[in-house]
């Protein structure tokens, strides 16, 4: 294995390979700095997301706090067999 890697290293690059190369690092690099911007920004994305849900779930916990209905004997959706209309027919309740 050693000598195929010496081999390979020990002979010289054709011109168009030695072209295709020529840009190489400046790709690489351009590459990385291209992941660490989309890295960035979505840890501000997080950031800005955890906050908005940090100023939702407060601000509901207070406004839900302070607009508790009042208690009202008259409930109009409630539940009760003998005030339903279908207790004439004998349908039930």
């Amino acid at each position: 294995m050693t000598k195929d890697i010496d081999r390979i290293l020990a002979t010289p690059f054709p011109a168009d390979e030695t072209l295709r190369l020529a840009g190489l690092e400046n790709h690489v690099w351009r590459r990385i700095e291209e992941r660490q911007e989309q890295r960035r920004s979505g840890q501000v994305r997080l950031a800005v997301m955890a906050v908005a849900l940090l100023v939702g779930v407060t601000n509901g916990g207070m406004l839900g706090q302070a607009f508790k209905p009042n208690h009202s004997d008259i409930q109009v959706f409630s539940v009760s067999a003998g005030l339903s209309p279908m207790t004439r027919f004998e349908v039930g309740g």
